[in-house]
């Protein structure tokens, strides 16, 4: 009988432990505190000093969608930028993508271009090795990314009214939401200076553990959207 109770004691206080790290990991400041993580790389005016931090190599991904109407399809921009770490070289692909559902509810998809970029200089630029297949000009959607421009830190966000937050405990993710006024990156989206978003920061679990540097960041108003995200292993010290 004393073996019963004490096993159900000791399942119990198992079940309290997991609970409080659960609440910890869901809360304001712990979440917050691997998102001011993203003060390492944000801002970075040259993007070859990633290297740097990321002596193995990195890649950041960019991707911005908008949507003029309800009849309109959304045009989606998706640039991948890889650091290769044997030739301190920052280059990749970029693509421009039509999106519309037709009137049985399905997405029609349309590739409008599809080439290759580069980094040099403090801007990208496209290369002049490029599909002969594309049905539109190319062109970049921003030459700089709001990385090398804009500053993130933990007394920033701290400032920031929090929209949502939340941990899960199934995939080791985090994420938090927060509304930003702010004029650098309005006039960065060719936005009023005035406006609102919300500025959504992806954490996923191998981040939150501390075992690699990933994040996402999303910067949406209405059916405009621009993100920004990276991964790569940081240098120990």
């Amino acid at each position: 009988m004393f073996k019963k109770i004490a096993m159900l004691m000791l399942v119990g206080g198992v079940g309290i432990m997991v609970l409080a790290g659960c609440s910890l990991k869901s809360s304001r400041q712990f979440i917050e505190g691997k998102a001011s993580e993203l003060s390492q790389v944000y801002p970075t005016e040259n993007l070859e000093d990633l290297f740097e931090k990321f002596p193995d190599g990195f890649q950041i991904r960019i991707t911005d969608s908008e949507k003029k109407d309800d009849n309109s399809p959304t045009i989606i921009y998706q640039t991948v930028l890889n650091g290769i770490s044997e030739i301190k070289e920052i280059k990749g692909e970029i693509t421009k993508e039509s999106s519309l559902k037709n009137s049985d509810g399905k997405i029609e998809k349309e590739m409008l271009y599809k080439g290759y970029v580069y980094y040099k200089d403090g801007n990208l630029h496209l290369s002049e090795v490029n599909s002969s297949d594309n049905k539109e000009k190319g062109d970049l959607k921003y030459p700089r990314l709001l990385m090398q421009e804009f500053s993130i830190s933990r007394s920033s966000l701290k400032g920031l009214e929090v929209v949502r937050k939340g941990y899960s405990f199934e995939t080791g993710s985090a994420s938090i939401t927060y509304k930003l006024k702010n004029k650098q990156v309005n006039t960065y989206l060719g936005l009023e200076k005035d406006s609102q978003l919300n500025m959504i920061i992806n954490i996923p679990e191998p981040t939150v553990s501390g075992k690699n540097y990933g994040y996402s960041i999303i910067f949406r108003k209405d059916s405009l959207a621009h993100s920004e995200g990276i991964v790569g292993k940081l240098e120990k010290d």
